[in-house]
């Protein structure tokens, strides 16, 4: 698909960060939001951005995506300097906040028209992105219908759908599943999942099973800084997911083909079509991204979820250890 990524940036090198915010520093009048704050993400990375409210997500994810810029420091999109005099750069950048920029008076169509035409492409990719898009987030049915008339969940996909539409690079989603059903978080789960491949991602999230579920590194943003909490809780330990397909075989084929060491339980069968897979990675094996990328590829993913108790007690250390003093 068009919107994943383009054969030209196949031959860059996966040493080059596709993010890089340096030394990043943001104040709002006297209060100090962003002290020093550095991140590199790499192309294939999926990063959890957690943090208390008001502990400056929202403002780090604008300056990543050029919408706010920082008081000091750089950001950097693929070794190049994002700056307001480089405004063609943030089309690499693909980003959806938390409250989805929609306008409710047009239509699906017409509204991923009007986006694509915002981010510059030309008249033979513009109608294939939005094609695409349409097609990557099963929004054709609904093309024709007013915004305004969607249910959350469709809107959500049409976040989606907009931010990727220029095939970009870094994809920034801001609390990508906040108000929806469990249903629609489910759904969410498996778009962030598909929209990942070939691209970095960092999402912001307040919950822990959701981050344990999809992400190969963790970040705590706490006074100004990130804190990475430590690779072996971020590693994947225990995924349980709920597929439906006919024949579970070729999907445990496909996920024991990603590394060595991956355990598995006898596919468990929930009913006509729907199977239960208990997997366990090894240490430095395949990542929980990569299994769910698997999962959603080669069978409709219904359910992922993760062991969030261990990301929780490396928290703990982490900021025990930062009130400490010990680095972090």
């Amino acid at each position: 698909m068009r919107w994943a990524r383009g054969a030209a940036r196949l031959s860059e090198s996966r040493a080059t960060p596709v993010l890089t915010l340096r030394d990043v520093a943001k104040r709002y009048r006297r209060r100090v939001v962003l002290d020093g704050l550095d991140l590199a993400l790499g192309r294939g990375e999926i990063v959890g951005l957690l943090g208390p409210n008001g502990s400056g997500k929202t403002t780090t994810l604008r300056i990543a995506a050029g919408l706010l810029w920082p008081d000091r420091g750089a950001v950097e999109v693929a070794g190049e300097p994002l700056t307001p005099e480089q405004p063609a750069l943030r089309a690499r950048v693909g980003y959806l906040p938390e409250r989805v920029p929609l306008y409710d008076p047009m239509t699906v169509r017409g509204y991923l028209e009007f986006v694509a035409g915002v981010r510059g492409l030309s008249a033979a990719r513009h109608r294939a992105a939005v094609a695409d898009v349409l097609g990557a987030f099963d929004l054709e049915a609904v093309a024709g219908r007013v915004i305004g008339h969607l249910s959350k969940g469709f809107r959500q996909r049409i976040g989606l759908a907009q931010a990727l539409i220029a095939a970009p690079d870094v994809l920034l989603l801001d609390e990508p599943t906040n108000g929806l059903d469990p249903f629609q978080i489910i759904e969410a789960r498996a778009m962030i999942v598909r929209a990942s491949e070939g691209r970095g991602v960092i999402f912001s999230t307040h919950i822990l099973q959701e981050v344990a579920a999809l992400c190969t590194r963790v970040v705590y943003l706490h006074g100004g800084r990130l804190i990475t909490l430590s690779p072996a809780a971020c590693a994947a330990r225990r995924l349980r997911a709920v597929i439906v397909c006919a024949d579970p075989a070729p999907v445990v084929d496909a996920v024991r083909g990603l590394a060595a060491g991956i355990g598995m339980r006898v596919p468990q069968a929930l009913g006509p079509r729907r199977w239960q897979l208990d997997i366990e990675l090894a240490d430095g094996g395949a990542s929980r991204a990569a299994v769910a990328r698997v999962l959603a590829t080669t069978a409709e993913l219904e359910s992922l979820g993760g062991d969030g108790f261990e990301l929780e007690s490396a928290l703990e250390q982490a900021l025990a250890g930062f009130a400490d003093g010990a680095p972090a």
